[in-house]
């Protein structure tokens, strides 16, 4: 009779790439498959990531720490690459489709130094020492900052990710093109693992007050954005890029960058699609890899359209042009202040544009009264906004409402009344400050007589000076 033995993990050694997998998924990654599947958790769990393993064409999905290291240890699997992050899907790995963020990876091409020299860059850009360093076979390296608690892929986290990654990948020099959290990097293995330190896990929040100090965010330039002067398509670099062979891994960045040059120099839509059609027909090659969609021309002439069809893009950038042609490209710029669009244009309005809608039609009418859908339809204002406003201003001070509740219930709005023990604005008599030691003598004395209860002065006597005396000192000591 044959038995079979489950060995668990935990008392196992693990191996330096386990270890490495194990502190990177390890926060959300299932130790083993459930081989059957309760009736009571038959809903999506929230938190379980898939992450992929496998060659640049074909990757497999995977969702447990076993079946990780199985497949890592099988010689008959390709497991050249892998994904940092992890998906919530196992058939897609698309940025929309990411569920956390375990990880910085960067894309060092510096051939010929030493893993001394690739940590005084980390220092010289006032970052902490990497989780762990890999070597790639062409000589370059994949540094790896883990983080010690994953953030959930949001929108808008996947944005400030990829923003902090830039600034990183800046400052220590790694390929920019590798920046984004969709992206695959070297397996880590037993011989290409040569810095791994797994105490060195760091907060996202490390990361953004790094870039708080380094990369700080300026709002006075948040509206402005870079126009060229000129038409850059005469550009030497941009005709190489137009009439030179173009090979495969380099056709769908070539064409979005020729289609930004294009609009850039106010080519129209028109011209831009047919010249992009004949650079397809006669410089791009026409090859693809095996399981690789090819790129047709059908994608090549899709380029220009989504370019100019989207308002932010606007031209292309120097250092893209620079790699691709392999000449010196600089092109000047300017700036311009993209304005606001008036409230005629905009589909929806703003609060405080809804609050001085409603103020000014209070000072025509003084109340108004009816319930709140009825008040909100007379603004053109939607309930929501007409109610948020409403507590703001009461809030403010600035209105006063009164809410009945019930079968004809009803809300009344209205101005506040000016307070009546404040005098009127004609009623005050504002007196000039005497000095304390005065500068010039005094010729004439004043005595002023007034109606504290009409406020008012009744009378003003004028009086010369040596008529006026002197008040007596009062007696210090007290009658008999």
């Amino acid at each position: 009779m044959t038995q079979i033995v489950a060995i668990d993990q935990s008392f196992t050694s693990l191996t330096k790439p386990e270890a490495f997998f194990s502190l990177l998924y390890g926060a959300y990654m299932i130790e083993r498959p459930k081989r059957f599947r309760s009736k009571l958790s038959a809903s999506n769990n929230n938190d379980r990531q898939w992450v992929f393993v496998g060659g640049k064409e074909r990757m497999k999905s995977l969702a447990s720490k076993a079946t990780l290291f199985a497949v890592l240890s099988d010689p008959e699997v390709e497991t050249t690459y892998y994904t940092p992050n992890g998906y919530y899907r196992r058939d897609l790995r698309w940025t929309e489709s990411l569920r956390w963020l375990n990880a910085f990876v960067f894309d060092l091409d510096i051939i010929g130094e030493t893993i001394v020299e690739v940590l005084e860059r980390f220092d010289n850009a006032g970052l902490p020492r990497p989780t762990s360093i890999i070597k790639t076979p062409s000589g370059g390296y994949h540094a790896t900052y883990v983080f010690s608690k994953p953030v959930r892929a949001t929108t808008k986290a996947i944005r400030l990710y990829t923003a902090i990654m830039g600034h990183m990948a800046v400052d220590l020099g790694s390929d920019t093109a590798a920046v984004g959290a969709n992206r695959i990097f070297r397996t880590p293995t037993e011989q290409n693992l040569i810095y791994f330190e797994p105490s060195n896990c760091y907060d996202f929040e490390v990361f953004k007050t790094w870039r708080d100090i380094n990369h700080p965010y300026e709002p006075d330039n948040a509206g402005f954005f870079n126009i060229h002067t000129g038409n850059i398509m005469n550009h030497p670099a941009l005709q190489y890029l137009l009439e030179s062979p173009c090979q495969e891994g380099r056709r769908e960045q070539t064409a979005l960058t020729l289609a930004l040059a294009m609009k850039a120099s106010d080519w129209p839509q028109e011209r831009a699609e047919a010249a992009l059609r004949d650079w397809f027909i006669s410089c791009c090659s026409k090859g693809a890899q095996a399981g690789k969609k090819p790129f047709t021309q059908r994608d090549a002439v899709y380029k220009a359209g989504y370019v100019f069809r989207s308002p932010k893009f606007h031209a292309p950038k120097a250092d893209v042009i620079r790699e691709l042609s392999g000449l010196p490209f600089f092109y000047q710029t300017r700036n311009c202040w993209e304005s606001a669009k008036p409230r005629s244009d905009r589909e929806r309005s703003h609060l405080f544009e809804w609050e001085a809608d409603l103020l000014a039609l209070l000072k025509t009418e003084k109340e108004l009264s009816g319930t709140q859908q009825e008040l909100a339809t007379r603004l053109n204002c939607p309930l929501t906004s007409f109610k948020a406003i409403l507590c703001r201003l009461r809030a403010d001070g600035r209105v006063i409402v009164e809410t009945r509740r019930g079968r004809g219930g009803l809300t009344v709005v209205r101005l506040p009344e000016p307070p009546l023990n404040e005098p009127a604005s004609d009623n005050v008599i504002v007196f000039p400050l005497a000095e304390a030691t005065p500068s010039v003598p005094i010729r004439d004395a004043e005595i002023i007589h007034a109606d504290f209860q009409l406020k008012r002065v009744t009378r003003i006597d004028r009086l010369p000076a040596a008529e006026v005396s002197e008040p007596e000192a009062p007696d210090p000591e007290p009658p008999d």
